[in-house]
């Protein structure tokens, strides 16, 4: 099998310098073990900490490890009776053609139960990623009927899920910001946003105030950074902002971060700010994959994913998040055959 480990540790953005592709035999299983084969692996930004070794939530990596990743995965072999031959699964998989997993808490597997939708959607909105917006917005965001929706971030994997959520809960009023006239296009006609603003050639701050002439209620923030500042200092009383990410300042020094002038907006308009990580809410996973899947089921939720082909692929695929070329949810499908349903 062929696995991608981590080559170097990267100076700013990673490379494919970065990562090392290597060729290995299937592992055996042991007692209480279980191997996946991997289907589809998916990519984040925080990625790029886990290979700097910037996390508390992760593991450290050495030079020669294989890269960090979750992904979904098929039981070829079994000798842990909590998992059957042909299941699906995501989990903790790493960037590997077949996965070798036990009852670690780490490895954090979740079945897949609702198998008759795309076995992608492992990835995407029967994810973390969805989790991670639903979290977001009915969760922490609480969002109701007449609330004022703003997200950043808008076209990305989580941004992309959050708009279709934020209307399923009741908000009619639902803008997403994001980069570049096609982008924008996708927001308004593919992904449920009433409106959408473009970050790159908009005067922001006259967008919002056309768009929030009363201010904002709830901000789902992807970006961080002086945009986030800009929407503080229009949030109305009560408003919850949500911190998903960060992601335009993730490959800045911290002095080079920006320094916040609206943060005093929190306090003074009863509001809050709240950040997240998704993974504290795993007791409720299954709650909000059936809740996801009954959405993407009755046409309130359609999935974005953008697919690439092939394990090589994977560093790639990584490294555009970075350039904003994704739209949707970004993974690899390494299985050519992923979405083949056993015969009856």
């Amino acid at each position: 099998m062929r696995r991608w480990v981590l080559a170097r540790r990267p100076d700013g953005a990673a490379t494919v310098k970065d990562f090392n592709l290597e060729t290995v035999p299937v592992p055996k299983i042991g007692d209480g073990e279980v191997l996946l084969k991997t289907l589809y692996l998916g990519v984040a930004p925080v990625m790029l900490r886990y290979m700097t070794n910037e996390t508390s939530f992760e593991k450290p990596m050495e030079i020669g490890d294989v890269m960090i990743g979750r992904g979904v995965g098929r039981v070829v072999a079994s000798r842990n009776p909590g998992f059957g031959i042909g299941e699906v699964w995501q989990a903790k998989l790493g960037w590997r053609e077949f996965a070798v997993i036990d009852d670690d808490p780490y490895y954090m597997p979740f079945r897949m139960r609702h198998t008759d939708l795309p076995l992608s959607h492992g990835i995407s909105t029967l994810a973390m990623s969805g989790f991670t917006a639903y979290i977001g917005m009915h969760d922490i965001g609480a969002v109701t009927p007449s609330d004022r929706v703003l997200v950043s971030g808008a076209a990305g994997g989580v941004g992309s899920q959050a708009g279709f959520i934020a209307r399923a809960l009741g908000a009619e009023h639902v803008v997403g910001i994001a980069g570049g006239p096609e982008k924008c296009r996708l927001l308004t006609e593919r992904l449920g946003y009433g409106a959408a603003i473009d970050y790159k050639i908009d005067d922001i701050s006259n967008r919002l105030d056309e768009l929030f002439p009363d201010g904002v209620d709830v901000f789902f923030d992807n970006v961080g950074g002086a945009l986030l500042d800009e929407v503080l200092g229009r949030i109305r009383r009560r408003a919850r902002v949500v911190i998903c990410g960060r992601i335009s300042e993730y490959l800045l020094p911290p002095d080079q971060c920006h320094r916040y002038r609206n943060i005093n907006c929190i306090g003074l308009r009863d509001a809050k700010m709240e950040s997240f990580f998704v993974y504290d809410y795993a007791e409720h996973f299954d709650t909000y994959e059936t809740q996801l899947a009954e959405w993407i089921r009755d046409g309130r939720v359609h999935p974005l994913e953008d697919i690439l082909v092939g394990l090589e692929q994977m560093p790639t695929a990584l490294i555009s998040l970075y350039e904003g070329t994704n739209a949707g949810v970004r993974m690899v499908r390494i299985d050519p055959d992923a979405e083949r349903r056993p015969a009856p």
